[in-house]
């Protein structure tokens, strides 16, 4: 029987790696490609009506369980399931439920408003919670608007003042004041406020949906 002291999953590039006993194993993408991965051999024991004879019902578990069970020990027959051990099983079972949990749960997707006074132009983006305004410039649906006032020339290293933005209060007060090496960045910055930040240290947070962001009318590039 296989002791399990520690089995979690995690994303690593393509695949899922977990752990048995110290020793790393991965296992590719399970919830829809376990038939994709697994060989001909295997298939000829159904490890799916098998585990689900042993109590797990949920489809989308017992192809993860069984991906993984394929990586560490190849074919995949009753004996190899029986000697992994129930404890073990259990652990995996609840390791792939984890996993499916955090693939199922939708993040949040907030609405920035933004103000460009000196262009007399406002306009709305969605930005997806733990998105930085640097990150949205930079994307498909950000770039065309919001990436023509923040060029972002450092890459979010704090190096520079070209996201420079200035916040609501509200919101100022509530993501709490700049580091001091934003601060030191924002020194530099075009006309900074009270409210001043640099837009690659804010990111999008359910308590601060409907943000309104206002765009300065200059920029102090110290790259160009």
């Amino acid at each position: 029987t296989v002791l399990v002291d520690e089995l979690s999953f995690f994303s690593k590039n393509n695949g899922q790696s977990f752990f048995i006993c110290g020793q790393p194993f991965v296992a590719m993408r399970w919830s829809s490609k376990f038939s994709l991965h697994s060989s001909s051999k295997t298939l000829n024991f159904d490890v799916l009506q098998h585990l689900a004879s042993l109590g797990y019902t949920d489809q989308k578990v017992c192809k993860g369980m069984a991906a993984a069970l394929e990586a560490i020990h190849g074919k995949v027959t009753e004996a190899t399931i029986s000697n992994f051990g129930a404890t073990a099983l259990q652990k995996l079972a609840e390791s792939v439920e984890k996993e499916l949990s955090n693939e199922n749960s939708a993040a949040f997707i907030g609405t920035i408003h933004f103000l460009v006074k000196h262009h007399n132009f406002s306009f709305d983006l969605p930005c997806s919670e733990g998105e930085s305004l640097m990150t949205l410039a930079k994307s498909q649906s950000g770039q065309e608007l919001l990436g023509e006032y923040l060029e972002c020339a450092c890459g979010g290293n704090m190096s520079c003042a070209t996201c420079h933005v200035i916040l609501d209060p509200v919101t100022f007060e509530k993501l709490g004041p700049p580091s001091i090496a934003e601060l030191d960045m924002l020194d530099l910055a075009f006309e900074p406020t009270e409210t001043s930040r640099l837009g690659c240290q804010v990111k999008m947070r359910p308590d601060v949906d409907g943000m309104m962001v206002s765009i300065p009318s200059g920029v102090n590039n110290f790259w160009s």
